[in-house]
Formats: C-alpha cells, sequence, structure tokens
C-alpha cells in the first residue's frame, strides 16, 4: 500500500514547539558532537557510535542513523542534537568506518543484514531501557538499513519494537548501471514489507527512479514526500534556499514521520527474498565502452546561462558528445580541462561538444564559469527531467553519438578525454 503525499499535521505540545523550534533556530551555525558510545553485537563486534541524548529520563523513541557513503555530516549531527532536545535519543554511525572499510557505496552494499538487525535489537532494549527504534539513513546507506530491518524481521521468535524506517532520497541500486541501461535493485526491496516514510530530494538524479522504487515496495506502506529544489538535504554543499529549508525542519519532519509510521504494527513475518541474479557489472569505468541502451538519442532543447536556446533535433553528420555533469562533483570538475583539450584537438572536423548540467540555477552556473575555464556550451536542466530521459544515475556521464546519428559510446565517470585512444575512438566515428 503506498501513499504518495502524506500530509498528516503533527503536534506538539506548546512547551514542545517552543523548545523546538528554540533548537531550529541555532541548528545552521552550531557546531554538534554526540557522546562516544560502543555498542557490542550479539556476536561479538564492538560497533562506536555518536549518541545524541535527550535530557530527560523518559526515552520513548531511539534512532539508529546510518551514515551514507561519505560519511558522518555536521548537518547529521546537528539534526541529531535537535531530536536529542525534543526527548529521542539518536545513535548516528557510520558503518564503513566502524567496520575499517573504505568510504563508498560498493562497502555500504558489503554489510551484513544480521550486523544491522544486532544494532537494532541491541537498541530497542538498552541498559534495562525499553523503547521503539525507528532505522533512518540517506542515499544507498538505506542498503543496510533495508537489509538490517529484513534480518531483524526474519528473526525467532518474532521480534516487536521496531517503528521502521524514514530514509532521505535512498539508492537501492546493487551496482550503477551500465549508461543508458535501468538499474537492478538489490532483493530486499521488493521483499520489504515494514512501513516506510521516503523523503526524496526532487533535484538527486535517483529521483527519477522513484516510481520503480515505489513499484518494489508494493507490499510496504510506504509515504513518499518530494523535496522540491533539493539535491541533499544533509550534503553541507548544498546551500540552496530549499535545501537549507529542508535541513531546518528535518527535525519536525522526521518526527512526524516517525508519527506516521507508528500508525502501522510490524507485519507477522518478512516476506522471503527472490532468488538472486547474477550480479550486474559495474557501469562505472574509465575509459569509452560501446554503449548498451536504444541508441537513438532523445532531442535536447535548453537554454545555457545566458538564455541562449540550444534546440538539437537532428545529429546527423557530426560526431557529438554529450556531457552530463554538475559544479558540486569533483570527478566533473576535474574532466573539464580534458574535454576542452579534446574539442582542440577536434578543430576543424564534424564534431560538437556540449555539457548539459543538472538541476542548478544560471546564477550558479555563472559564477562557477567565471572561475573555470569552459570552451564548449553549457546547457541548464532546472529540474534535471532531461537527464532523467536520458537515464543518467551518475555524474559524470558522457554520450558519443556518430555521424549516422546513432550512440555508439557511453562512460560512467570523469576520463582523459585528451588521451591518445580516445581520440581515435572519437577520430574513428568520423567519415
Amino acid at each position: 500500500m503506498i501513499s504518495p503525499l502524506p500530509f498528516k499535521p503533527f503536534f506538539l505540545s506548546a512547551i514542545g514547539l517552543l523548545g523546538l523550534l528554540l533548537s531550529l533556530g541555532s541548528m545552521a551555525n552550531a557546531q554538534h558532537s554526540g557522546v562516544a558510545q560502543t555498542l557490542t553485537t550479539a556476536t561479538g563486534d564492538d560497533i562506536v557510535f555518536e549518541v545524541f541524548k535527550s535530557p530527560g529520563p523518559d526515552i520513548r523513541l531511539r534512532v539508529l542513523w546510518i551514515a551514507p557513503g561519505f560519511g558522518i555530516d555536521i548537518r547529521h549531527q546537528q539534526t541529531a542534537t535537535a531530536l536529542a532536545s525534543q526527548g529521542v535519543e539518536v545513535w548516528l554511525v557510520d558503518l564503513t568506518e566502524a567496520l575499517f572499510l573504505t568510504k563508498g557505496a560498493s562497502s555500504l552494499r558489503k554489510i551484513p543484514g544480521q550486523l544491522v538487525a544486532d544494532l537494532i535489537n541491541g537498541l530497542i532494549e538498552h541498559d534495562g531501557d525499553r523503547a521503539e527504534v525507528l532505522v533512518i539513513s540517506s542515499s544507498y546507506g538505506a542498503i543496510p538499513a533495508i537489509r538490517g530491518i529484513h534480518a531483524w524481521q526474519s528473526q525467532t521468535p518474532k521480534p516487536t519494537g521496531l517503528l521502521g524506517s524514514v530514509l532521505y532520497s535512498p539508492s537501492f541500486f546493487s551496482q550503477v548501471p551500465e549508461l543508458g541501461l535501468e538499474p537492478e535493485f538489490i532483493p530486499e526491496l521488493a521483499a520489504s514489507n515494514m512501513p516506510m516514510y521516503i523523503f526524496q530530494a526532487a533535484n538527486n538524479a535517483n529521483r527519477w527512479h522513484l516510481p520503480a522504487v515505489l513499484e518494489e515496495l508494493k507490499n510496504a506502506v510506504v509515504y513518499a514526500e518530494l523535496l522540491k529544489d533539493v539535491m541533499s538535504v544533509f550534503y553541507r554543499k548544498d546551500t540552496s534556499p530549499n535545501t537549507l529549508q529542508s535541513f531546518e525542519n528535518a527535525p519536525a519532519m522526521i518526527l512526524r514521520a516517525a508519527q506516521q509510521l507508528r500508525q502501522h504494527g510490524a507485519p507477522p513475518a518478512a516476506l522471503p527474498l527472490a532468488t538472486t541474479k547474477s550480479t550486474p557489472r559495474s557501469g562505472l569505468n574509465t575509459q569509452l565502452r560501446p554503449y548498451a541502451g536504444i541508441v537513438e538519442p532523445g532531442p535536447i532543447h535548453l537554454r545555457d546561462a545566458s538564455e541562449r536556446l540550444f534546440d538539437i533535433k537532428d545529429y546527423q553528420g557530426r560526431v557529438t558528445v554529450i556531457n552530463f555533469w554538475a559544479s558540486w562533483c569533483p570527478p566533473c570538475v576535474e574532466e573539464i580541462p580534458s574535454l576542452n583539450r579534446l574539442k582542440q584537438a577536434m578543430q576543424g572536423k564534424p564534431f560538437e561538444l556540449i555539457s548539459v548540467n543538472y538541476a542548478e540555477t544560471a546564477e550558479t552556473i555563472r559564477d562557477f564559469l567565471q572561475q573555470v575555464d569552459v570552451d564548449f556550451p553549457v546547457l541548464l536542466d532546472p529540474g534535471g527531467q532531461l537527464t532523467g530521459q536520458w537515464k543518467v544515475v551518475a555524474f559524470p556521464s558522457t554520450f558519443v553519438i556518430g555521424t549516422d546519428g546513432k550512440i555508439r559510446y557511453g562512460v560512467n565517470a570523469g576520463i582523459h578525454w585528451d588521451t591518445p585512444q580516445v581520440i581515435q575512438q572519437i577520430n574513428e566515428l568520423l567519415p
């Protein structure tokens, strides 16, 4: 059962509301850190948390907050502090760091669900105090979260005490797909039946896969709320006004979601996992790879930061390189000089190089272009709709279209575009 846009009001007492407003007012500038505390699992693993405790003795809700691939951000800590001021005990953990793994999505995929299930059990009954537990995560942190919840549900006797999960822009891809192909999700997604609340950032590239995620979650009670003009709530480099507002509102939003989830009990049993398919190879690469998707490119009808219109309906007769990128993406910025040199190397030939910026404002791009030399057009995709139509999942992603108008190569990564091998591959597409 899916409720796409729940807006049931969340009520606080007058004193509680005043406290929440005061805590929110200081969040943006305050520095916060929790108290280090170790939780030992049933298998003997010692996991170190940052714990944010309520000043009061009565704890009704504990939060297991799993950091995403980039680790714990100051915004996580600030939100945890605000929640603690409202009587919520927050246990914030970077599992990749705790398990001595390299930060990133690939490491989060390796974390066993049973470990997270043990952490849930440890927080439901901690130091003799029993409390409800809510699991929170974002991006690829959603993978160990969902796997852990499924493992927790599968325990005997039937466990109790878990409300469900609150996930910000979750990514459930088993691997980043080949450019142009639909991603495959981890099997635990389709087997999920615990209540879930998704806050989906509208400017996050995985937004375009939300319908497919909701279809996978057809056996669960799911609430999904779109955050307009937000790329990532807990990523400090996203400083757009809407993102900062969503960050300020995060404690109240999480409490509202918890109250919504509380209305639904835990299902009596976990759903069985489907037979796993062979793990697809990662679509991330460091060289031009033959394109695996639909080879007919879609039209491009966008403006640049100076309001000039670019309308490309016909790619025939020229080799066209289309680079999808964002200024907050370090590999995207790092490959710009080599793209400039590629354009210089192809001068005088039937060749065109353009870029499509993902969901940033014209002002942001104008400021960027004053600091970085970009010798090719930068087109704006304000809501990211064109990027979604081209099935872009990772940044940068680049398509190489031959003179016959068909996509010949694709690359999901930043590469050196002026190497002899790449230039030879592109020259071979010329008539």
